[in-house]
This record gives C-alpha cells, sequence and structure tokens, in this order.
C-alpha cells in the first residue's frame, strides 16, 4: 500500500502544474522596422509605425509595421503541446523616442497604437524571417506583400490586418498601447515615454497565439498604428526605439507550465489498478 501511495504520488507530481513563474525578456531576439522601403533591415535604430493613405492598389493600409520576436524557448521548455502553457499575464513595453501625434488608448482608427501577433507568408517563421529576411518578393508598393504581417489570429486564424480598411473589417488588437503617465486624447512628442501593452487573456485568439508561440519556442509580435504620414513631411507618427538603437521592446510572461501530458498520469494510474488486479 505504501509503495501504491508514492507511485500516485509521483505520478501526481510529474503531470502536475509547474508553480507560476515570471519570465522578463529585456530585449527581443529580432526587431524590425517593417517597412518596404527600410534599407537596413535589422539594424535600424528606430522604427515608426503609420497608414499609408489608403492610395487604392498601393502600399498595405497598415504600412509601416514594428516586428519583434523574442526566442522564448531557452527559458520556457518549447514542445509541450500548447494547452500545456497556463499564461496568467502578458505585458510588452515599448519605448518612444520620436514623433508628434494625437493618442488614444481605446481603439481608434488613427491614433491608437495597435499591438497583434505576426504571420508569415511563403513558408517563413519567425525563426527563418529572423530580422533581416526580404520584405517582400516583389514590387514593394504593392498590397498584401509583406512576408511578415500583423495578425489579430482571429478564430485560430493568422488574419492579415494590415489591410483591414480596404477590407472593410475591424481587427481585434492583443493590446493597445498606453502610455504611461500621459492622459489620452493629448498631443504627444516621442521623447523616452514608456508605452505599455497589456495582452488581453481573456480574448481567447491571444491566449491561443501565445500558447502557440510558446509551443514552438518563439514570440512575434507586430506593433502599428495608422497615423498620418506625408513623404518629406513632418513626423506625425510614433518613433519607436530599436535593440541597436538600444531601448528595445521588452517581454514579461508569467507562465505556469504542465511538464507531461495529463494522459501520462491517466496511464499510470491504468497500470496501477493493472498492479492491484493482479495482486
Amino acid at each position: 500500500m505504501l509503495k501504491q501511495t508514492a507511485l500516485i504520488a509521483g505520478l501526481t507530481l510529474a503531470a502536475g502544474v509547474s508553480a507560476q513563474t515570471t519570465h522578463t525578456f529585456g530585449a527581443p531576439t529580432f526587431d524590425r522596422w517593417n517597412h518596404p522601403f527600410n534599407t537596413t533591415p535589422g539594424s535600424h535604430t528606430a522604427a515608426s509605425t503609420f497608414g499609408s493613405g489608403f492610395v487604392p492598389g498601393m502600399f498595405d493600409d497598415r504600412d509601416a509595421q514594428f516586428l519583434n520576436s523574442f526566442i522564448t524557448a531557452g527559458d520556457i521548455a518549447p514542445a509541450l503541446g500548447a494547452a500545456n502553457y497556463i499564461i496568467t499575464s502578458a505585458t510588452a513595453t515599448a519605448t518612444l523616442i520620436g514623433g508628434e501625434f494625437t493618442y488614444d488608448n481605446m481603439y481608434n482608427e488613427g491614433s491608437s497604437i495597435d499591438l497583434f501577433g505576426t504571420g508569415f507568408r511563403n513558408g517563413l517563421n519567425a525563426f527563418a524571417y529572423g530580422d533581416d529576411f526580404m520584405f517582400g518578393f516583389g514590387d514593394p508598393t504593392s498590397e498584401d506583400l509583406r512576408n511578415a504581417y500583423a495578425t489579430d489570429f482571429a478564430s485560430g486564424l493568422f488574419r492579415d490586418v494590415s489591410n483591414n480598411i480596404r477590407d472593410g473589417f475591424t481587427p481585434t488588437p492583443f493590446a493597445i498601447g498606453n502610455i504611461i503617465g500621459l492622459a489620452p486624447g493629448t498631443s504627444v512628442i516621442g521623447s523616452g515615454q514608456i508605452i505599455e501593452f497589456t495582452l488581453d487573456l481573456n480574448n481567447p485568439d491571444v491566449l491561443s497565439y501565445l500558447q502557440e508561440s510558446l509551443n514552438d519556442g518563439i514570440v512575434s509580435l507586430s506593433v502599428t498604428s495608422l497615423h498620418a504620414a506625408s513623404q518629406g513631411g513632418d513626423l506625425t507618427f510614433p518613433i519607436f526605439g530599436t535593440n541597436e538603437g538600444g531601448a528595445p521592446m521588452t517581454l514579461d510572461l508569467e507562465v505556469k507550465v504542465i511538464p507531461a501530458p495529463a494522459s501520462a498520469l491517466l496511464l499510470g494510474l491504468g497500470g496501477l489498478a493493472g498492479m492491484r488486479r493482479r495482486r
């Protein structure tokens, strides 16, 4: 009986939930100003986000995006099955280093700063794309070309939200940026303010995306906005610091990990029942 009790305890521990742990990633492994005319991909010291002005057939609506990919595999064991990652908190921060623009911390197509997941085209993934792969194959002024794009992962699908205005739908960001200490509706001059993104884990699409990302070993996030921009005009849009510029995005995750599938416990208990029968 003592041996049976010890075996049950061991199986329960093996299939149980680990303690909640906070993992802080002080900088992305890869970051990139994801814009068709970035001539220094992977090494740009700043990244801006803005809209294209909605010219039919030219450029994505969310023209300039800011891509950040965090390899998590060294801190959070990958390949355990997406459902085995119990995420209780997810927060990213970015640093504004330039731009003068109107700010809103509620979704607003023109003044909010929106955080999404990232999807990839042409057989690429976050590892393969890195931060210096080709923006896209073809005419850089084209729509729907970029190899890495912002996605809201609607219903578990990598829906590209880069042209939501053209396509007539409202995406659901993973988070809306909140500038710490600054009231929404005000004009912002980017000069070191911290913008915080608290990911909405009540949204099953956000939670599923993060769980699948941890299972893959890399979390890839894209910042976008639809602030107006004009060729050679004023910088009326957010400009963020990057890894290379010394002001990278950060990511904090609170995660409980189930180290073994629950089926392992069931199999173990089934074997225990067999032992009892043999006695």
